[in-house]
């Protein structure tokens, strides 16, 4: 057997995880398996065990720096890892993260774990410090404190007064009131829709 190239040599005691910078590996350690946060946000409650993810966090959310621009899109980001991941699963439509426990499958690592949590695990981490409200994720806590609370709209039509909290009830609101589109098909009858959640209440009062 040969010797373990130099480019892998520091191996981790507790996973398959091998890098050749020991710093690295002692990075690794702290992160993952010690779940050490040591470098705190100044602005939010946001903490990371990666001084770059930091750094990157103030960037995106703080000061709303969006550098990283998609050359297929008009999706831009402060990450350039979030970049790739849009590409991936956008783009070239990859679903190479499969969950173990259904049929599901994402284009990014987060969106699984996120899946297991909430869909599986039914798990509900983020409480609201003004209401019973608790989130699958921080991500929709902040969303919730936001429009809830915050009465923030953020998100304003380019063709009408309408705005929203979230970049989500926008677009629906271009697609199915401007745009007029109806892509939620009932599979039995001639009915159609512009939201899901409107075919799924069609298909229970009229068909079950």
């Amino acid at each position: 057997m040969g010797k373990e190239p130099k480019s892998r040599r520091h191996a981790c005691p507790q996973c398959d995880y091998k890098t050749g910078n020991g710093s690295h590996l002692r990075k690794h350690v702290r992160t993952v398996h010690e779940k050490r946060r040591d470098h705190a946000c100044p602005q939010c409650d946001y903490k990371t065990g990666n001084v770059s993810h930091l750094n990157t966090h103030v960037r995106a959310v703080h000061e709303q720096r969006r550098d990283h621009a998609c050359p297929q899109c008009d999706y831009k980001t402060g990450n350039v890892s979030d970049l790739g991941k849009h590409v991936r699963a956008v783009h070239e439509k990859r679903r190479d993260h499969a969950c173990p426990q259904c049929d599901a499958a994402f284009g990014q690592a987060g969106s699984l774990r996120t899946h297991v949590r909430t869909v599986h695990e039914q798990r509900r981490d983020h409480a609201c410090p003004h209401c019973d409200y608790a989130g699958h994720t921080a991500s929709y806590l902040r969303t919730h404190v936001r429009t809830v609370h915050e009465k923030r709209r953020d998100h304003a039509c380019p063709q009408c007064d309408a705005a929203f909290g979230q970049a989500g009830d926008l677009t629906r609101h271009v697609r199915t009131v401007h745009e007029q589109r109806r892509d939620h098909a009932c599979p039995q009858c001639d009915a159609a829709f512009g939201q899901a959640s409107h075919l799924r209440t069609h298909v229970r009062r009229m068909h079950e």
